[in-house]
């Protein structure tokens, strides 16, 4: 059967009453002809294709017919859906990959913190312990009486260029 392309509608509907009343002719002259019947996977297609308002609701049944309407399709598509699958797969691979990660960035940041703060408690620990007046207090304490504190204010020297 010879496919033609048309530019609008209207041109294809004309095509299609012209061919059908070619048909009706031939039917008239030859009577010992059966009329051709149409299947239910013809009739579901055209009614999904068509611009009619009497579309028949998608059931599963229906998109199964469909299915079985059209095997070779979904056969030649086979790569672009394996394709769309491991796209999806490496799209939620990868989030939670991420998610890993950012609870590990977490938890780091978290002992970090914590490490931070024992650092500036030594700081102020060893300080402490670290000023004039505490040293000279436990060399007291054990009886050392030798280092005393300076009586005489210290000098300033200034230096000309």
């Amino acid at each position: 059967m010879a496919e033609i392309e048309f530019d609008n509608l209207e041109e294809m509907q004309e095509a299609l009453t012209e061919k059908s009343e070619s048909t009706e002719n031939t039917e008239d002259s030859e009577k010992q002809e059966p009329q051709e019947q149409v299947s239910d996977k013809e009739k579901l297609m055209r009614s999904l294709v068509s611009d009619d308002d009497e579309v028949d609701e998608l059931t599963a049944a229906n998109i199964r017919q469909m299915l079985d309407a059209a095997p070779r399709w979904f056969l030649s598509q086979w790569k672009m859906m394996l394709l769309c699958l491991a796209g999806v797969f490496l799209y939620i691979t990868n989030g939670y990959q991420a998610q890993v990660e950012m609870m590990k960035e977490t938890e780091l940041e978290a002992e970090l913190k914590d490490w931070r703060y024992r650092s500036i408690t030594r700081v102020s620990e060893l300080t402490q312990l670290c000023r004039q007046s505490q040293l000279e207090k436990k060399l007291h304490e054990q009886g050392d009486s030798t280092l005393t504190p300076s009586k005489v204010a210290p000098f300033i020297i200034n230096v000309k260029n």
